[in-house]
């Protein structure tokens, strides 16, 4: 489960953007510039290099706005695939697009079309997130991609199709949310949903819409939870499963309006699952019905509590038909 531990990092990156553009000035390299003031344009081509702070972008051609009145830039725009970085002691932050707009003014960037983000250390990557378009806003402090989102980081990998993550001063993610057929893998282990939202103060993550988790033990057995809505605490370490809640383990199914999945924490993986509300466990030909059912996976049993009813289904020869008299 230290999947959502490791989703804090995943944009930071895009805080490299315009930080320093609202302070510092900005030098423009090209070989070959035009600057038209009447009309606020400018022209740049061949080996462009714009320095704004210590950001700096790349690219055979762009464009820059002038505010009207005070004729300073405003926008600047980079065609044919730029690159944009910012290097920091030993970390590197890198952006590739199609397209790549730097607002001095909004103090945003914006990628857009086959938009990658990379951060590296030591030379070596970390994270990097794809996507069909990526923005940052250092004044909102939110970071959102959109489109195909993809991020890779060390053993996870997500797909969406935005994400979206409000960022500090100091760079530390304080919220982030993944919508649009959300899947999470970490090796073997899958979480899918319609929405997921991250919050680190809390140690905790909620998805909602169609969920579930498969997990899968090192013996090679799975666990699988269904439900309409899953919330995962680190500090309590439980899942709580909620709306019409399946799960399925080994021989086991069961079903209930409500679950918790209670994780050891040594091996950080499930050990214990407590179905509250009237629900119904299944295993073999045997049915058991409760208000309350327990069910653990070391050693693999289950008991059952209040208004309990146990059908079991079929004879040695198949046939259920008896009688008492004659």
């Amino acid at each position: 489960m230290n999947l959502k531990k490791n989703l804090t990092a995943f944009f930071i990156i895009m805080s490299l953007t315009t930080v320093a553009a609202g302070a510092a000035g900005v030098v423009i390299e090209a070989a070959n510039q035009q600057i038209n003031v009447d009309k606020n344009k400018g022209f740049f081509s061949g080996d462009v290099k714009v320095t704004v702070g210590d950001v700096v972008v790349k690219s055979p051609r762009a464009e820059l706005d002038l505010e009207p009145k005070s004729k300073k830039p405003s926008l600047a725009v980079f065609f044919d695939n730029p690159y944009a970085f910012q290097n920091k002691d030993n970390k590197k932050h890198e952006i590739k697009a199609n397209i790549i707009k730097v607002s001095l003014i909004n103090k945003t960037l914006r990628a857009e079309g086959n938009t990658q983000s990379i951060m590296m250390k030591d030379r070596q990557p970390l994270i990097t997130i794809n996507s069909d378009s990526q923005e940052y806003n250092t004044t909102t402090k939110v970071m959102r991609a959109d489109g195909s989102v993809i991020v890779h980081y060390q053993d996870v990998e997500t797909f969406s199709d935005s994400a979206s993550a409000i960022i500090d001063k100091g760079g530390e993610i304080q919220n982030l949310k993944l919508s649009g057929n959300v899947v999470m893998k970490e090796k073997s282990n899958v979480l899918k949903g319609n929405k997921f939202e991250y919050v680190p103060q809390r140690q905790e993550y909620q998805m909602s819409g169609n969920t579930s988790t498969d997990v899968t033990f090192d013996d090679g057995s799975r666990l699988y939870v269904q439900a309409r809505y899953q919330q995962y605490n680190k500090n309590a370490n439980n899942i709580i499963a909620g709306g019409n809640v399946n799960i399925k383990y080994k021989d086991y199914t069961a079903a209930g309006p409500k679950a918790q999945v209670f994780i050891d924490p040594a091996t950080q993986k499930p050990n214990k699952v407590v179905f509250t509300g009237r629900s119904k466990i299944t295993q073999s030909a045997s049915t058991v019905e409760a208000d309350i059912i327990t069910m653990t996976m070391n050693p693999k049993e289950f008991k059952a509590s209040g208004n309990v009813k146990t059908s079991i289904s079929g004879g040695s020869d198949g046939n259920n038909d008896m009688e008492i008299m004659p």
